[in-house]
């Protein structure tokens, strides 16, 4: 770029940013690009870049998906090689707005048998590509992200690691937007992966322990919009009630698992059962001290500490996040939720404070021990102290006033006089 070249450095930061989803320099980089001159071609850019081609698939099951599939589909056509549609007995039409698509292939009548990964690992037997990307149907593929999935599989196809491709979920809430950087969606086929779970399942290499260390875990920037979270979609489908009748049988049939427990737990949680929820999750943490190639510990304890806060358990809120801190010293939200809780005990003990000196002048009229109280308290110690915690509250007009009125009757007091000063 500082040589001039924009378009070859954009391809460059492309790149950078494929392999890092959630880079802070993108916007700056972005802007700087666009001042940048295009200049000539670099063809050793372009060949330091090329990646070897791939096919790719793009899989999706249906059931009564007519809502959504159209939209689906139309934002993979440019992506992928072929796209298998994986029907459990649609009846809404689903098949018959997209059978006639280019690229579409049905397979009909996979049932689901409570269990999602059944269905998925028989889908892959109809797969011919090299790469396959899974899609649920209310998602739709980022316009910005076609040529990425191409890209980043042939980056990726001849590692000899067990590689999954992490991608992003762009959810669509109530008007909100969130976004969950860990889904594992895409993967290389004939390489002994497969799915694991009846809900809320998990790739995992074949025979081996879910946890298994050896599997390469990319995020990639493959972003998937996403409208299925809306409160009138899971409750047309319900999906809450599904989830957690599944979630119950693979937590009975795998009971050391935390994973299974953390999506549990959270199910149960948004039915509105807390105290539920959070036995739940506090199974699912000890559990995890056995796993150590569980990555999700620290989800499990921001959860925790959500109850806690809501709670007013902030001494356990914080003790939580420190605990996840353990794990992960650099987790952001731990860092917040551990100041969150800082700040409402601090609060908490301002407003303590701030009682306990009112009442230190008040006993003067009633103590009458053997000890001999500290006059100067009542004279003039409680009320330097108060307004110090007017001072720190933030409330400086306030402060200023109070200090003002002591130096009236202790004219001689430097410490006040000091912080008027710095007011």
């Amino acid at each position: 770029m500082k040589q001039g070249c924009g378009e070859a450095a954009r391809s460059a930061f492309d790149r950078a940013w494929l392999l890092d989803p959630q880079a802070l320099w993108v916007q700056a980089v972005q802007g700087a690009l666009a001042a940048a001159p295009m200049g000539p071609a670099r063809t050793e850019v372009d060949e330091l870049l090329a990646v070897q081609p791939v096919t790719i698939a793009a899989a999706i099951m249906t059931l009564n998906e007519a809502r959504c599939i159209e939209r689906c589909v139309h934002s993979l056509m440019g992506a992928v090689d072929e796209i298998v549609i994986i029907d459990s007995g649609s009846t809404d039409g689903t098949i018959e707005l997209v059978e006639h698509l280019p690229k579409v292939k049905i397979v009909h009548h996979i049932e689901l048998n409570d269990d999602f990964a059944g269905k998925r690992n028989q889908g892959l037997s109809y797969i011919n590509s090299d790469w396959v990307l899974w899609v649920d149907a209310d998602e739709w593929l980022f316009e910005e992200d076609v040529a990425g999935v191409r890209e980043a599989a042939g980056l990726f196809h001849n590692r000899v690691e067990q590689v999954v491709f992490n991608v992003c979920q762009v959810n669509y809430m109530k008007g909100k937007q969130s976004m969950d950087y860990g889904v594992p969606r895409m993967f290389p086929m004939n390489r002994n992966l497969q799915y694991y779970g009846r809900v809320h399942e998990q790739i995992v290499m074949s025979g081996a322990d879910m946890y298994e260390g050896r599997m390469q875990r990319q995020s990639i920037r493959i972003r998937l919009h996403h409208d299925g979270y809306e409160p009138h979609i899971l409750q047309a489908r319900n999906k809450v009630n599904r989830n957690l009748r599944l979630l119950r049988m693979m937590v009975e049939e795998d009971p050391d698992n935390p994973g299974w427990l953390l999506y549990y737990g959270r199910e149960t949680l948004a039915t509105g059962d807390v105290d539920k929820a959070k036995q739940i999750f506090e199974e699912a943490a000890v559990k995890a001290q056995n796993k150590p190639n569980f990555g999700r510990l620290p989800d499990i304890l921001m959860f925790l500490c959500g109850i806690h806060m809501n709670a007013k358990n902030y001494v356990q809120a914080e003790a939580v996040c420190r605990k996840a801190l353990e794990v992960q010293p650099t987790f952001p939200d731990a860092l917040y939720h551990l100041a969150q809780a800082q700040m409402r005990q601090a609060v908490a003990l301002l407003q303590s404070a701030e009682r306990h000196l009112q009442e230190s002048k008040e006993a003067f009229q009633s103590y009458r021990g053997t000890v001999t109280a500290d006059h100067t308290i009542l004279g003039w110690k409680a009320d330097v102290a108060l307004a110090d915690l007017t001072r720190l509250s933030g409330k400086h007009a306030e402060a200023k006033e109070k200090y003002e009125q002591i130096l009236q009757k202790h004219p001689n007091l430097q410490s006040v006089r000091k912080q008027l000063e710095k007011l």
